[in-house]
């Protein structure tokens, strides 16, 4: 059995706990430059404002909206917080993100608790208390099942497979593109063979998954159907590089493309600063609509994890990648 932790609204959620009179207003985090939305509060999301889009198309949504910086030192403080306690309930975890951890709960004293939905909701209540940030948790027999499961009721959700909730029933409930792996651009694949839910694709043949996915869609299906095929990975040693990327729908939009970019390096510089790593070079890819796709690459002049020092290389970077004639994805 497998816990997916993941805190909610991370950056936006940090800087309400700095500034306690901003809870329970439409909060906006903002990336470099205060271009690009890389948290909202649940408040602001409430009127369609999504990670990741730009400032001037979240204010359309919510013009009332609260912008403030992103507050990276007491993000970084509020990570470390919570993963201390994780880490004092269980020797086996891993972190996915600055946000976002598993658990092997099989490794906790005396097991997996008999009662893991009691147990997932006094570890939530208890981060609440300590922290000051609520977590939503899941719990399932894979961690691609513990992932679904702690995005399934978010804020604050607390949702276990087996325990409380069936496991055919939950994934006849979520859609194919709430799979991690499949997400939008996939999801033309999977509704082309009428798979419209998780349950579908769990039931899929293997080789039709095989074809349109390779070895990781047929990975995929055994994950659905709970067989672990992936065990909780605790990083003994800092990261020798740190990336991150993330797909979208095909679009041509330079500013849109620009405010992606910039949540990753805002990921990727809070990533360094947790352990304490410089970088000395940057690299910065775009796919196309074909999967295929271009980079650059830029040394720093001396190794840095300040933002400001790193943007200048990001910007350029981008520059030299950018092709208007392109459709990126």
């Amino acid at each position: 059995m497998f816990a997916h932790i993941d805190a909610d609204a991370f950056f936006a959620s940090a800087i309400v706990r700095k500034n306690p009179r901003l809870y329970g207003k439409p909060l906006l985090a903002l990336g470099m430059g205060g271009g690009c939305v890389i948290a909202a509060s649940y408040e602001a999301k409430a009127f369609g404002v999504k990670t990741g889009m730009r400032l001037k198309d979240a204010l359309q949504l919510c013009p009332q909206a609260i912008r403030m910086p992103a507050d990276f030192h007491e993000a970084a403080r509020a990570s470390h917080e919570i993963e201390a306690i994780l880490r004092t309930l269980c020797p086996l975890v891993e972190q996915m993100s600055v946000d976002e951890w598993y658990l092997d709960l099989r490794t906790l004293q005396g097991g997996i608790p008999q009662n893991v939905t009691a147990w997932a909701r006094a570890q939530q209540e208890n981060i609440h208390r300590k922290v000051g940030l609520t977590v939503s948790l899941g719990a399932g027999p894979t961690k691609l099942l513990a992932k679904m499961a702690g995005e399934y009721k978010k804020p604050a959700g607390t949702t276990v497979l087996g325990d409380t909730l069936d496991l055919e029933a939950f994934l006849k409930d979520r859609p194919a593109a709430a799979i991690p792996g499949i997400g939008r651009k996939r999801v033309v694949h999977t509704d082309a063979h009428g798979w419209k839910t998780a349950w579908d694709i769990a039931q899929a043949p293997a080789e039709e998954l095989r074809k349109l996915f390779g070895k990781s869609g047929v990975e995929l299906k055994e994950e659905l159907l709970g067989n672990a095929l992936y065990g909780v990975t605790s990083e003994e040693a800092p990261p020798k590089s740190v990336s991150r990327c993330r797909s979208f729908r095909p679009t041509k939009d330079k500013d849109y493309l620009w405010a992606q970019l910039l949540k990753h390096l805002e990921y990727i510089v809070l990533k360094m600063r947790r352990h304490d790593l410089s970088c000395k070079g940057i690299s910065v890819w775009l796919r196309d609509n074909e999967y295929k796709g271009g980079g650059a690459n830029a040394s720093l002049p001396q190794p840095s994890h300040a933002a400001d020092a790193i943007l200048p290389f990001v910007r350029n970077c981008f520059e030299r990648c950018y092709d208007p004639r392109m459709t990126y994805t």
